[in-house]
């Protein structure tokens, strides 16, 4: 076995194990969660029916790459060129695919952005009419809105579309504000749909009213400075990941080349 061999044979082998290992980490987490088995993290029980909608494709991605993982790593072990096929068809559709998507993330960008921009206003205003407009007290908005609202803001560490805080009370003095502008929030009292704010400018968190930090940052500006810093990075690793799995085809080509030799 000559050292391009080894070479190629070791290629595969490393990184199918990594795939392997991943998917059925995917897996199995998905798995677990979706059962509702909540020992560890208890706190997350009274989110299951939200984070559902996340595991089922969770545990199927996990499903794929354990399966991809397992070919790979028989074909290159046994050479046998069958497997070796089916590893070569599946990594090249999941290569087309990839730079499918960044043909559209370049083309269709203009297009992602304002549809972006038009539903998060809609949710936002939703919201705002909900809790601070109309104080009818009746919270008549889904929970799962209310939900994405603020977890989007504690996520970007932002308040509001634009402008931070004022953005809920139109410049106004603010004397409330959504949970998830919080920094210290917990993921509470979604249903109340509102923190007091204290003469000190902090936001009140929860039943102990804990004093904490609120974002100043509007969540348009936040998202899209996070944007630009990070599409060069984000384009360079997928660029990078398509290279290695061409690498990997290569690979796959010549160990299945030595096996019809054989």
């Amino acid at each position: 076995m000559g050292c391009c061999e080894v070479l190629m044979k070791a290629i595969l082998i490393i990184t199918n194990v990594v795939v392997l290992v991943a998917g059925a980490a995917l897996l199995v987490a998905g798995g677990v969660f979706y059962a509702k088995k909540f020992d560890f993290f208890p706190d997350l029980e009274d989110y299951s029916t939200n984070v559902n909608t996340v595991l089922i494709p969770m545990m199927v991605i996990g499903a794929v790459l354990f399966l991809v993982g397992v070919i790979g790593c028989c074909g290159a072990i046994t050479g046998k060129s069958g497997l070796l096929n089916v590893y070569f068809v599946v990594v090249l559709i999941v290569v087309i695919l990839e730079i499918v998507i960044i043909i559209l993330g370049v083309v269709k960008k203009g297009d992602f952005v304002e549809y972006t921009e038009k539903y998060s206003k809609e949710l936002f205003d939703e919201y705002k009419k909900e809790y601070i407009t109309d104080t009818d007290g009746k919270n008549e908005m889904d929970a799962k809105k209310a939900l994405a609202v603020n977890t989007a803001q504690f996520v970007f560490s932002c308040c509001g579309l634009t402008s931070g805080p004022n953005w809920w009370t139109g410049g106004q003095t603010f004397t409330k504000i959504p949970p998830g502008c919080c920094a210290e929030w917990k993921g509470e009292d979604i249903g109340t749909g509102l923190y007091d704010v204290n003469a000190d400018g902090k936001c009140l968190v929860g039943a102990d009213k804990t004093e904490s930090d609120i974002y100043k940052e509007g969540c348009t500006e936040k998202v899209k400075s996070l944007a630009n810093d990070f599409e060069a990075v984000i384009i360079i690793v997928i660029v990078a990941v398509i290279v290695f799995e061409i690498i990997c085809l290569a690979a796959a080509c010549y160990s299945k080349k030595n096996d019809m030799v054989a």
